[in-house]
């Protein structure tokens, strides 16, 4: 399926202490990886992406989305735009740890048109893939980049939203990893 996606403005990162609802997102790609110590759910979204890490009776959600996502504030544990590069780090007593770099970058057309053009070679994905339909203004739709290196104790999720329109790339690089507390 194609989708058009929102414009790099609207878009933000978000983590909850909870799920997420399924009938609040759309999803176009999704993937689950399961390890002794932890169950790990990587959707790509019409607006962005939505990981989640569960390790025992904890959970978090890793959001990438537009502001008009809904999105439960209960359980919110951040919010940010992504206007700048944001380092975040989240560890508490027995929870899962969040650890994820994003940031928001300007290209030259030519650069995202290669970029596009690398994507678009027909091949086998370690991660997830989604390609957007463009928006009219640009001929090139947008793409949805994930790529998962799971271990035993942790993940390691970097992924890459492209906006054609703006000329514009959201980089995310995540890390989820089970508390020290958890059984070896």
């Amino acid at each position: 399926m194609l989708y058009v996606r929102p414009k790099i403005s609207e878009m933000g990162m978000h983590l909850l202490g909870r799920s997420v609802h399924p009938e609040l997102y759309e999803t176009c790609a999704a993937r689950v990886v399961e390890r002794e110590l932890y169950r790990l759910t990587v959707r790509i979204m019409t607006t962005g992406h939505l990981i989640t890490f569960q390790t025992g009776e904890h959970l978090i959600t890793e959001v990438c989305c537009g502001v008009h996502q809904l999105l439960p504030q209960q359980g919110r544990l951040f919010s940010q735009t992504l206007d700048n590069s944001r380092t975040h780090r989240l560890a508490g007593s027995g929870t899962p740890i969040w650890e994820s770099s994003f940031e928001m970058e300007s290209v030259n057309p030519r650069l995202l048109v290669t970029v596009h053009q690398h994507v678009a070679q027909p091949r086998e994905f370690e991660g997830l893939l989604n390609r957007f339909a463009s928006s009219g203004r640009m001929p090139l739709g947008a793409i949805s980049y994930v790529n998962l290196q799971a271990f035993r104790r942790h993940v390691n999720v970097m992924s890459f939203h492209t906006f054609p329109d703006t000329c514009s790339i959201v980089r995310v690089e995540s890390r989820f990893a089970v508390p020290s507390s958890e059984s070896v």
